[in-house]
C-alpha cells in the first residue's frame, strides 16, 4: 500500500502556475539491460520504480498528465527520451537509474543534473550511462561523432548554457533528501555530469541513481517491495514538495520557449539602474541565471533589453523592470513565448529578492 500525501494549493492560484505534465524515464530497456547484479538487471528494477512513481502522482493529482518514456521492456534511444518530454510539453523530466561499480563496497544514493562533471567519478558514471547509445543503430552519425568512451567528447557539456539548472538543482536536492530519509541509505549527494539523456529536455531535469546493484546488500533491498515502495514514495514526496513550492509562488510561470528567425547580434547586458532605497524597490522578470557571466545576452530573451545583476553568487538576467508588481505581471504576455521558466523577482539594493520579501518591504513603506 502506498501513502498519498495531499497538498493544497493557495487561493487564487492561476492555471498557468501549475505543474501540468511530468515525464518519467525508466533507464535502459530491451536489448540494453543496464547494470547487472547477482540476481537482477537494472532495466527491470527501474521500470518498476518508474511505474510506481507515476501511479502515486496519478492517484494524488489526477489533473497532472504523467508521460512515460517506456512502460514495457523496450529500448528507447537516449536522443528520443528528452524529446518525448518536449513533445508533451512536460514541466519536469525524471530519469531513474541504478548505479554499479567494479567493487562491491560502494553504496548509497545519488541524484544528478546536467553539467560539467566535477570529478573523475562523476565522469565515470556518465560514461557508463551514456555507453548505451552503442545499442542504437548508426549512433556515431546520430550523435554527431560523440563517443561516450572518450573523455574529450564531454567538452561539449562545459559549453552548454543550461537555463534550467537552478530549478533542476532545486528538485534534485529535494529528491536526494527524501530518498536518504526514507531508506536510511548513504547520502552521496547531488552531482553534475554530462548525461545525454538530459541534454534535450527543455525543462528542469534530473537523473536518479537509486543505489548500487553491484552491492549485494543494496541489490537485495532494491529487489524488495518495501525498498521499491520507499524509494518511489520518496521521489513522489520530493515532486510534491517541489510542486507546492512552485505553485505557492506567484512569481513562477512556465512557458514554451520559441526561437526567432532573425537573431540580433551579440549584445552585452543593459546597465539598468540599481535600486538604492525602499523608494526604488522594483520588480522584474528573471529570464536566466548562471554561475558564469553570459556574454551574448540577446539570446536569453530575443527582442528585449536584458539587465544583469549579481546576487547570491550567481549572475541573474532580467527584463521589463517596473515599480509596480501588477505592471510587471502584464509583461508575461509579451515574454511567455520566448522563455520557459521565467519568473518574477524583486530587486532591492542591487540584489534579487523574492516577491514575498518585496511585498513585506512595500508594507513597511505604508
Amino acid at each position: 500500500m502506498f501513502t498519498i500525501f495531499t497538498v493544497g494549493t493557495s487561493v487564487g492560484q492561476t492555471e498557468v502556475n501549475k505543474l501540468k505534465c511530468i515525464c518519467i524515464d525508466a533507464g535502459h530497456g530491451g536489448s540494453d539491460p543496464g547494470a547487472c547484479g547477482l540476481q537482477s538487471r537494472e532495466k527491470d528494477i527501474v521500470l518498476k520504480l518508474a511505474l510506481k512513481v507515476g501511479k502515486l502522482i496519478e492517484q494524488a493529482y489526477p489533473e497532472i498528465k504523467v508521460v512515460y518514456t517506456r512502460k514495457t521492456d523496450v529500448l528507447i534511444d537516449l536522443s528520443q527520451r528528452g524529446q518525448i518530454a518536449n513533445n508533451h510539453h512536460a514541466d519536469l523530466f525524471i530519469s531513474i537509474h541504478i548505479n554499479s561499480n567494479e567493487l562491491r563496497s560502494p553504496h548509497g544514493l545519488e541524484t544528478y543534473v546536467l553539467g560539467l562533471h566535477r570529478t573523475k567519478e562523476n565522469l565515470a558514471v556518465a560514461m557508463k550511462e551514456n555507453s548505451v547509445i552503442k545499442y542504437e543503430e548508426d549512433y556515431s552519425t546520430k550523435y554527431a561523432g560523440f563517443d561516450p568512451s572518450r573523455p574529450e567528447s564531454y567538452i561539449m557539456f562545459s559549453l552548454m548554457q543550461n537555463l534550467y539548472l537552478e530549478k533542476s538543482l532545486e528538485l534534485a536536492a529535494l529528491v536526494q533528501e527524501e530518498m536518504v530519509a526514507a531508506t536510511k541509505r548513504s547520502d552521496r549527494g547531488v552531482r553534475q555530469a554530462g548525461y545525454i539523456v538530459l541534454v534535450k529536455a527543455a525543462m528542469p531535469a534530473i537523473l536518479i541513481e537509486a543505489g548500487f546493484i553491484s552491492n549485494p546488500e543494496e541489490e537485495r533491498y532494491l529487489l524488495t517491495q518495501t525498498g521499491q515502495n520507499k524509494i518511489a514514495t520518496a521521489i513522489f514526496k520530493a515532486i510534491q514538495k517541489y510542486k507546492m513550492k512552485v505553485e505557492k509562488q506567484e512569481d513562477v510561470i512556465l512557458v514554451e520557449k520559441k526561437t526567432e528567425k532573425n537573431t540580433p547580434p551579440e549584445q552585452a547586458p543593459v546597465k539598468m539602474p540599481e535600486p538604492r532605497s525602499t523608494a526604488s524597490l522594483q520588480y522584474a522578470v528573471q529570464v536566466a541565471s548562471a554561475t558564469a557571466k553570459v556574454k551574448d545576452v540577446s539570446r536569453l530573451c530575443p527582442g528585449e533589453k536584458v539587465g544583469e545583476l549579481v546576487s547570491g553568487g550567481r549572475y541573474r538576467y532580467y527584463v521589463r523592470p517596473g515599480a509596480e508588481l501588477e505592471e510587471v505581471k502584464k509583461s508575461f504576455s509579451k515574454i511567455k513565448n520566448k522563455v520557459k521558466d521565467c519568473f518574477i523577482i524583486g530587486i532591492y539594493d542591487g540584489k534579487a529578492i523574492s516577491v514575498a520579501e518585496a511585498k513585506k518591504l512595500e508594507q513597511t513603506r505604508k
